[in-house]
C-alpha cells in the first residue's frame, strides 16, 4: 500500500523501539499459549481473506469503469496471489511483536484513535483511514464484554497497565498487524478498500470465537477463572434505569463540580462549561448525545435562505454555544471531531465548486449539518459509494450543472424541486436514512420527466443538423463522382441530361438512405460508369460487349427513371435520344468494320503483286501481311475511364466541412486543443463565455460526423452554439469554452480534500 496505505503505522515503530531497548521479553505461559493460539486461529482466516478477496477482485476488474482502473484491479489480482503467503507470515509475526506492550499515555487511553490533527497524519488515504475506524470502532463495541475479560486477565500476568489501545488481543492491534503486514503492496485504493472489507467481514466480525477461546484458556491455566461468573453477578445487582444509579449519582456529581468550578472561575469556557478539549477531564460526549445536539442545531436552520451564498457551518463554535446555554461541558472523541472537520472541509469544496450556480450551492450547503449526522452515525458514508445520503447530493447537483440563475430563478421548477427536498431533509431527517431513498426516487422521476421533454427538442435540432450534414456530403460525393466520369469527354447532349436530371438525383437518393458503403451505391455508381462508357466504348471492337450491356443497362435506367419520379415525357424523349445515340454508334461501327475489310483487301492485294514482281527471288513471303492489315484496321480512339476502385477514392475524398470563417487559422495536428477536440465525450458540459459579460452552460448533443461539426444546447435541449472542429480547438484555446468537471460531486469533493490532505503532509515534512 504505498504512501497512502500506513494506517495507524506508528504502532509498529513504536514496538520496534520497546524491543530494541527490552531485548527479548520472557512472557508469562498462559500469555504465551493465548499468543500463540491467536496466531494460529488468526492466520486461518487471514487465508480465508485472500481466498475471497480473490474473487471480489476479478468481478470488479470485469466491471470496471475504465481501462486504467481494470489494469489496476487486475495487477492487485495478480499481487495478492503472489504475495498472500508472505502477508499472512507477516501478520503473524506483527500479531506477536503486539503482546511487546507498552504503557499508553492517560491522554490516549479513553481515545481509540491517535490525537494526531484530523488522524492523516498516518494515512494519506481518508477512504481508508475510514474502513480502518470503522472496523475497529465496531469490533469494540461487539465484543466489549469479552475484550474487558481478556484485558483484566492480562493486567494479572503483565507489569504494564492494559487498556484498550495496548491490549495485544484487542481491535487495534490486530487490525494495525494486518494493515501493517499489507503496507509494502502497491495496491489501488478500489483493492485496497475491497481487502480490507473482506478482513472486516472474516477477520474482525467473528473476533468473539477468537476471544472466548483465548479466555477458556486462561482459565485453563487458573487466571481469574471466576471472572465471567462475577461480571454476571454484577450485572444483576445493577439499578434499574428509573433508579438513582450510579451513573445519575456521577452525573449529579458530575454537574456539582462544574458548577462550583463556574462559580470560582473568572472567564474560560463560559464559566467552565462548553466544548472542552480532549483529555481536559470531561469525558467525550457519547455519539447518541452528539446526534441530539446536531439534530437541535438542524432544527433551528432557516427554512428558506434567500441570499446567493451560504456560509459554511463551524460545527465547533455552534456546539459550543450550545452546550454554553444549557451549561453543559463535554468534550468530542477524536473520530467524532476528525468527521467534523472532513464534513466541513467537503462541504468547503462544494461550496467552491464552479460547476454549479451561487443559488444551487446555498441550497445544497444547508445540507452540513443532516450529512454530518449521517457520517456520524454511520461511518460507512465515506467508504460506501452506493450510500443513499451521497446518491442524493450526486443527483442534485448533477441535475443542475447546466441550471443558471436568471431573474426569477426562485421560480424555477428544477431549482423549487432542490429547494423542496433540501427542505424536507432539513424538517424530517432524524436518523433514518431511508428519507434520502425516498427523496431520491421521486426527484430522479422528475428529472426524468424534464429530461424527455428537453430530449425531444434536442433530437430534432441534431436531426436537423445531421440531416442539413447529410445532403451536403452527398452532394459533393455525387459531384465528384460526376466530375470523375465526365472530365475532358465530350457527351452527347442527352447523356449529359440523363447524368444531370436523372442519375445525379438517383445518386444522391442512394447515399441519403443507404450510404457510400452500400451494395446499391456501388450498382448507381456502375451505371453511371456504364453509361459514360457505353457512348465512348472505342468501336468496332467494343460492338459486341456494348450489345450485350444494354439490355441490362436499359432495364437500371429504367429503375432509375421511377426512383426519381422523371415525367413519361421527359423519359420517352430521353430514351429516344439515347437510341439514336446508340443506332449512330452502331452504324459508326458498321462503317469502321467495312473500311477495315476494304483496306484489308487491298493490303492482301498490293502484297500478292508485290509477290509477282518479286518471283526471281524465289523466297517465301514473311507472313507480315496480317500485321500490315490489322495495323491498317481503322478504330476509335480508346478513352480510358476511372475504374470502380478510383470512385470509391473520389468518394472517400470528397468529405466536406462547414464553412470556416476566413481569420481561423489552421491548427496543425500536434496542437494540444487541437487533440482534444477528438476526445471530447458526448454529453460533457461546458461553460461557454460570448464577450465580457454574457457566459452560459452547455452541453455537447452531438457530433457531426459527415461535416465534422459539433453541435452544443443548453439544459432545455434548444441549440446556443455550433462550431467546426478548428474553430473549436480555437474556443478551447481562447478558455472562450471551459470544460466542466465530469464525475459525482461527492467523490470531486472527497478527492479534493485527499488532495489538499496530501499536499500540506508533504509541506510538513
Amino acid at each position: 500500500m504505498k504512501d497512502s496505505n500506513n494506517v495507524v503505522s506508528m504502532q509498529g515503530a513504536l514496538k520496534e523501539q520497546h524491543r530494541a531497548a527490552k531485548g527479548t521479553l520472557s512472557l508469562p505461559p498462559p500469555v504465551t499459549a493465548v499468543r500463540d493460539r491467536a496466531q494460529v486461529l488468526l492466520a486461518e482466516q487471514a487465508k480465508l481473506v485472500f481466498a475471497k478477496v480473490d474473487d471480489s477482485l476479478f468481478a470488479m476488474a470485469e466491471k470496471a469503469h475504465g481501462q486504467d482502473e481494470q489494469d489496476g484491479l487486475f495487477q492487485a489480482l495478480r499481487l495478492l496471489r503472489v504475495e498472500r503467503r508472505k502477508v499472512v507470515e507477516r501478520f503473524s509475526s506483527h500479531l506477536a511483536d503486539a503482546f511487546l506492550v507498552r504503557d499508553v499515555p492517560a491522554d490516549e487511553r479513553d481515545d481509540p484513535y491517535s490525537a494526531d490533527n484530523l488522524s492523516l497524519v498516518h494515512n494519506d488515504d481518508l477512504e481508508q483511514l475510514v474502513a480502518v475506524d470503522t472496523m475497529v470502532a465496531n469490533a469494540k463495541r461487539d465484543f466489549s464484554e469479552p475484550l474487558t475479560e481478556i484485558s483484566l486477565r492480562l493486567n494479572t500476568l503483565l507489569s504494564v497497565k492494559i487498556y484498550d489501545k495496548n491490549n495485544p488481543l484487542g481491535p487495534d492491534a490486530i487490525c494495525d498487524a494486518f494493515v501493517e503486514a499489507c503496507r509494502p503492496l502497491d495496491l489501488h485504493i478500489r483493492a485496497r478498500l475491497t481487502l480490507l472489507k473482506k478482513f472486516e467481514q472474516l477477520v474482525m466480525a467473528n473476533l468473539g470465537k477468537l476471544y472466548e477461546q483465548c479466555n477458556d484458556l486462561f482459565v485453563e491455566h487458573g487466571v481469574l477463572p471466576s471472572l465471567k461468573q462475577q461480571r454476571r453477578a454484577a450485572r444483576q445487582q445493577r439499578p434499574s434505569p428509573g433508579a438513582q444509579g450510579v451513573r445519575g449519582g456521577q452525573a449529579t456529581a458530575g454537574a456539582a463540580a462544574q458548577e462550583r468550578a463556574g462559580s470560582m472561575s473568572t472567564g474560560g469556557h463560559g464559566g467552565g462549561h462548553g466544548l472542552l478539549p480532549l483529555g481536559a477531564g470531561v469525558a467525550p460526549m457519547p455519539p447518541q448525545d452528539l446526534l441530539s445536539h446536531l439534530g437541535a442545531l438542524q432544527s433551528h436552520l432557516p427554512e428558506n435562505y434567500d441570499g446567493e451564498e451560504i456560509q459554511l457551518l463551524n460545527i465547533n463554535s455552534l456546539l459550543q454555544q450550545r452546550l454554553v446555554e444549557g451549561r453543559q461541558s463535554a468534550s468530542l472523541a477524536k473520530m467524532d471531531s476528525d468527521i467534523i472537520k472532513l464534513v466541513e472541509m467537503l462541504f468547503s469544496f462544494i461550496l467552491e465548486d464552479r460547476n454549479l450556480a451561487e443559488p444551487i450551492k446555498s441550497q445544497l450547503g444547508r445540507l452540513q449539518l443532516p450529512l454530518l449526522k449521517v457520517a456520524i452515525a454511520d461511518k460507512s458514508f465515506f467508504s460506501k459509494g452506493g450510500h443513499p445520503a451521497r446518491k442524493l447530493l450526486n443527483e442534485l447537483a448533477d441535475a443542475a450543472t447546466g441550471w443558471q440563475a436568471k431573474e426569477g430563478y426562485a421560480a424555477d421548477p428544477l431549482f423549487k424541486q432542490i429547494s423542496e427536498v433540501v427542505a424536507k431533509v432539513l424538517a424530517e431527517f432524524d436518523q433514518d436514512i431511508h428519507i434520502f431513498s425516498t427523496l431520491l426516487e421521486s426527484f430522479r422521476a422528475f428529472i426524468l420527466r424534464e429530461r424527455k421533454r428537453a430530449e425531444k427538442l434536442e433530437r430534432r435540432i441534431v436531426d436537423e443538423a445531421d440531416g442539413k450534414a447529410k445532403t451536403q456530403a452527398a452532394r459533393a460525393r455525387v459531384a465528384a463522382v460526376m466530375d470523375a466520369l465526365t472530365a475532358e469527354r465530350d457527351l452527347p447532349p442527352v447523356v449529359s441530361e440523363w447524368l444531370e436530371k436523372v442519375w445525379s438525383n438517383m445518386l444522391f437518393l442512394t447515399c441519403i438512405k443507404e450510404g457510400t458503403e452500400s451494395e446499391s451505391w456501388n450498382r448507381d455508381v456502375r451505371t453511371a460508369r456504364d453509361l459514360v462508357w457505353s457512348v465512348h466504348a472505342p468501336m468496332p471492337d467494343s460492338r459486341k460487349q456494348l450489345l450485350g450491356l444494354l439490355p441490362a443497362l436499359q432495364e437500371r435506367l429504367r429503375a432509375g427513371v421511377e426512383a426519381v419520379s422523371l415525367s413519361a415525357f421527359d423519359a420517352r424523349r430521353m430514351f429516344a435520344g439515347l437510341k439514336d445515340v446508340y443506332r449512330e454508334r452502331f452504324a459508326l461501327a458498321q462503317r469502321l468494320a467495312e473500311e477495315r475489310t476494304r483496306k484489308a483487301r487491298e493490303a492482301v492485294r498490293d502484297e500478292v503483286s508485290e509477290q509477282v514482281r518479286s518471283q526471281a527471288a524465289q523466297e517465301t513471303p514473311a507472313p507480315a501481311a496480317d500485321v500490315k492489315a490489322d495495323s491498317a484496321q481503322p478504330a476509335e480512339a480508346v478513352v480510358e475511364l476511372p475504374q470502380m476502385e478510383e470512385l470509391e477514392q473520389v468518394v472517400a475524398q470528397a468529405e466536406v466541412a462547414p464553412a470556416v470563417a476566413d481569420e481561423v487559422e489552421a491548427l496543425p495536428e500536434s496542437d494540444s486543443h487541437w487533440q482534444q477536440t477528438f476526445r471530447l465525450a458526448q454529453g460533457s458540459w461546458f461553460e461557454l463565455k460570448r464577450g465580457d459579460e454574457e457566459q452560459f452552460r452547455c452541453r455537447l448533443a452531438a457530433v457531426i460526423k459527415d461535416i465534422d461539426q459539433f453541435i452544443f444546447v443548453n439544459r432545455n435541449g434548444a441549440k446556443v452554439a455550433e462550431f467546426t472542429r478548428v474553430e473549436l480547438a480555437h474556443a478551447l484555446r481562447n478558455a472562450q469554452l471551459m470544460p466542466l468537471d465530469d464525475g459525482m460531486l461527492f467523490e470531486r469533493a472527497l478527492q479534493s480534500v485527499i488532495g489538499t490532505v496530501r499536499k500540506s503532509r508533504g509541506e510538513m515534512s
